[in-house]
């Protein structure tokens, strides 16, 4: 069962269909999303829309989390008035679905978290967080973003622990296939706002018969973003960011 893997979405729409559109190509049967529909980019409420469409076994993200208790947190700079505006303009129905979503869920094999499976907050960005998030999981697969940055962590237990490797996914298509006794901690980049200096779009598809992750970095409308975030006075580095893909 082909699965598609999106993450870190974060209003940027047209980066969401320049993914689709790549991800309908390979084929794909579920949609597994780790977090953070919202946040950065004004089409929080169409990307929901997207993921609801497209039935997402989904997760809770950061700004998620902070978009839904923006009346009991102390939050402060342009993060928080982005929310503040994508919150006025999210439709009852989409803020249920956000409403709705855990901080993670597994089945037989594997889990999807945001950010680590210790702390969804945490971020997975080095060998020994790395090392903790394995033992702090059991499934053989583990997917998760937060980092914005397209990856995977291998285990293989070692006489004195696990040993752990890292593998990045920066080229246009990027594969991993699962040793018979490995684990892997795979996060499938951002969708909608790449940090690894690769401006662009991020996503993933995993074959559970083959024991296999792709990753893929698709072009998107770059300039189709910078125009919404200038008609909503979203701050210029917000658009800024996406050409240099951190």
């Amino acid at each position: 069962m082909p699965t598609l893997l999106l993450s870190d979405i974060h209003g940027n729409l047209p980066a969401l269909e320049a993914v689709l559109k790549q991800a309908k190509k390979q084929g794909f049967d579920r949609v597994f999303f780790m977090g953070d529909a919202v946040g950065y980019y004004p089409d929080g409420e169409a990307v929901i829309q997207r993921l609801r469409e497209l039935g997402a076994i989904g997760v809770m993200g950061n700004h998620d989390a902070w978009m839904l208790t923006l009346d009991v947190i102390d939050g402060q700079g342009y993060v928080f008035d982005i929310l503040q505006w994508q919150s006025r303009n999210l439709s009852a129905e989409s803020r249920a679905w956000l409403e709705a979503l855990p901080w993670s869920v597994a089945e037989d094999g594997w889990m999807i978290v945001h950010g680590s499976p210790c702390d969804p907050y945490v971020y997975v960005d080095e060998l020994e967080v790395a090392r903790e998030a394995f033992a702090c999981g059991e499934a053989r697969w583990m997917f998760h973003g937060h980092t914005h940055l397209a990856g995977a962590y291998t285990a293989l237990d070692g006489p004195s622990g696990p040993w752990v490797r890292y593998k990045r996914f920066n080229k246009a298509k990027n594969s991993l296939r699962l040793g018979p006794k490995a684990r892997a901690l795979v996060n499938p980049g951002s969708v909608g706002q790449p940090r690894d200096k690769v401006p662009l779009a991020s996503f993933g598809i995993w074959r559970e018969d083959s024991e296999e992750v792709q990753v893929y970095r698709v072009k998107y409308d770059i300039k189709a973003v910078e125009k919404r975030v200038r008609e909503v006075g979203f701050p210029a580095p917000l658009y800024q960011r996406l050409y240099q893909g951190r």
